[in-house]
């Protein structure tokens, strides 16, 4: 049974991280930053992240000047090297950020953010956009 994960030869950026393993969390972005889903409904923007192994009291949502803001720190477990080697370590530690720009028709006291089961779930209602009445203008 082998404890390294074999991919296929077609994912070419693995052979990479494979070879020079040292390097790879210099570079490797993708797993630092939470996947998140954005979607607009009619009357509010709903953003789900992903924030695996992330405790709720570690999880920070700041809204300013409509960019909202999410920021989380996971801690690294010591606890594997007092029962063991280690021999792989793919699940990240650190510090996670993102920010969105969301526009100034938000309802920033009305914001409403759940945390379950690792994910996170964000509701921004927008402003109802006021109705301007057509003013008709004389050119002189």
């Amino acid at each position: 049974m082998s404890l390294v994960p074999r991919d296929s030869w077609f994912d070419f950026p693995q052979i990479f991280d494979n070879a020079f393993p040292m390097l790879r969390p210099k570079f490797d972005t993708e797993m630092m930053t939470p996947r998140v889903d954005i979607v607009e409904k009619e009357k509010a923007y709903e953003i789900t992240a992903e924030l695996p192994g992330v405790n709720k009291k570690d999880i920070s949502l700041q809204v300013n000047e409509g960019s909202l803001v999410i920021e989380a720190t996971t801690l690294k477990e010591s606890e594997e090297k007092k029962h063991g080697k280690v021999i792989r370590q793919e699940r990240c530690t650190g510090k996670f950020m993102r920010s969105f720009y969301l526009g100034q028709n938000i309802q920033q006291d009305h914001i409403h953010a759940e945390f379950h089961n690792g994910l996170l779930k964000v509701l921004v209602p927008k402003v109802q956009p006021s109705q301007s009445q057509a003013t008709k203008i004389e050119v002189k």
